[in-house]
């Protein structure tokens, strides 16, 4: 593999930067096409492998595991090993569990190569950012870079969804996973092509904290499938066994990280308020909106009676709103302040989530479109801003490592808010369904507004501490 070599020339940034954020971009729209490809054909995909309902929350939810598993550690490692390289073995691990996952019509299988898949693609999620800030320089270039990543992650929902509802019935449902895979491989070819990249001074050398990167995938792996399982009963021994031993493996990790000489993750990044508001932000985008929009293709089926196809038009809605506002939001960088923007965006995601209920047998698709082209439009103000701040709140040679905590974020909410949608809606029946919806769209849009209107408040008693003690902040 060609790994970044620190003696890199600076004149080599020009030459590497526009394919390396076109990599970097389509890396991530990859991976969330892979994310979504379930969404549109679930309740059909879990028919043919004979899922129970229990099977189909596995099956919706396991990418979620295999992500919030591999976002931390994989950032954390590619600030040392380099970028290049783990993004690498990440687009190859997601080719290789999207071909095993298509191998075998077994809800059992499927779902163990969707944590797989998830996994590959937590490398590519959190080394996409720092590949953009290895190769453009702070200011405008590195606005523009992630602001078309932010609307690349609405590319990829926009695509997932109605390519596994078109593609499926016409070439049988492994098809859209196959071509995933090729197109993974693809991309492998093409990045090795390309020369090394320039790296940061200090992103290389330290040892390796093995029983960091251990604990930090067992943790949120134990607590996003304690999350799964809550949808059973969050009383039962097993529910709260996963849930338990999540909690305690992450709070031996933080206790080992601030003791370790080499740790994985800088914990004292989170004595900074803008990293600590940047991940806020996304948790809440998972919990609320992500979570909600992921149910929504099985509302329409079997609630609304719609087919896998139109059970995607809310998230072509949603998405494809959004990635048109992460463009021209990236022009607001500088004139209003990040807590704002973000702040902003949840805000407008829960008014659109607050419109989705109530339903009833009268209800249409067109009564789902307003709400999510308003969601829409919070998304994409928050995708331009996360994917800049994530990066522009760590030091440099942690640009990894800073995507990766807000990505892991970003799937830890999804999986609680998964949970919360699937153990609140009632699937027994349409009529049950479609009343029922409305627990989780309040829920979600509460927590939404709630988070929105909290983080400027947080900003400012945040600001006026480090003004008064300025030596209590964290070096940027």
């Amino acid at each position: 593999m060609n790994v970044e070599t620190q003696t890199a020339a600076p004149q080599e940034r020009p030459t590497v930067e526009g394919p390396t954020v076109a990599v970097a971009c389509v890396g991530i729209a990859l991976a969330m096409v892979m994310f979504t490809l379930p969404m549109s054909t679930l309740v059909s995909l879990a028919n043919t492998m004979g899922a129970s309902v229990m099977g189909r929350t596995w099956m919706l939810s396991a990418a979620s595991i295999g992500l919030g598993a591999g976002l931390l550690v994989s950032g954390a490692l590619a600030d040392k090993l380099g970028r290049r390289t783990v993004f690498v073995i990440g687009a190859a691990v997601q080719a290789v569990f999207l071909f095993a996952g298509a191998g075998w019509p077994n809800a059992i299988v499927f779902t163990i190569a969707r944590v797989g898949q998830g996994f590959g693609a937590a490398a590519m999620v959190a080394t996409s950012l720092g590949l953009i800030a290895q190769v453009t320089p702070h200011g405008h270039r590195r606005t523009r870079a992630t602001g078309f990543w932010g609307a690349s992650l609405g590319v990829g929902i926009l695509i997932g969804p109605p390519l596994a509802a078109l593609l499926g019935p016409a070439a049988g449902w492994r098809s859209p996973y196959l071509l995933v895979g090729l197109l993974s491989v693809a991309l492998i070819v093409f990045f090795r092509a390309l020369p090394a990249n320039p790296v940061h001074p200090h992103a290389a050398g330290g040892k390796i904290d093995y029983f960091g990167a251990v604990a930090l995938i067992a943790g949120p792996s134990a607590l996003l499938a304690g999350l799964v399982l809550g949808r059973t009963g969050w009383t039962q021994p097993t529910v709260l066994a996963f849930l338990g031993a999540g909690v305690v493996i992450v709070a031996v990790f933080v206790f080992h990280e601030g003791r370790t000489e080499f740790p994985l993750v800088d914990i004292r990044l989170f004595a900074n308020w803008q990293f600590v508001t940047v991940t806020v932000a996304a948790f809440t985008v998972g919990l609320g909106v992500i979570s909600l929009t992921s149910y929504t293709p099985t509302l329409v089926e079997q609630g609304l009676h719609g087919s896998s196809l139109t059970g995607s038009i809310p998230m072509v809605i949603w998405s494809g709103v959004s990635v048109v506002v992460s463009l021209f939001a990236r022009h607001l960088r500088g004139r209003v302040t990040p807590e704002t923007q973000l702040a902003v965006g949840l805000i407008i995601i829960g008014a659109g989530l607050v419109t989705l209920a109530p339903l009833d047998s009268t209800s249409t698709l067109l009564r789902l479109a307003p709400g999510f082209a308003i969601a829409g439009i919070g998304t994409g103000l928050l995708n331009a801003s996360l994917g800049a701040q994530a990066v522009a709140t760590v030091p440099a040679h942690h640009a990894s490592m800073g995507s990766g905590v807000n990505n892991t974020a970003r799937y830890l909410g999804s999986g609680l808010g998964v949970a919360v949608v699937t153990s609140t809606v009632n699937p027994s029946s349409g009529p049950a369904l479609l009343h029922s919806w409305e627990v989780p769209v309040v829920i979600t849009a509460a927590v939404s507004v709630v988070i929105g209107v909290l983080i400027p408040v947080y900003a400012r008693i945040s600001r006026r501490s480090s003004a008064a003690a300025p030596g209590n902040a964290v070096a940027r």
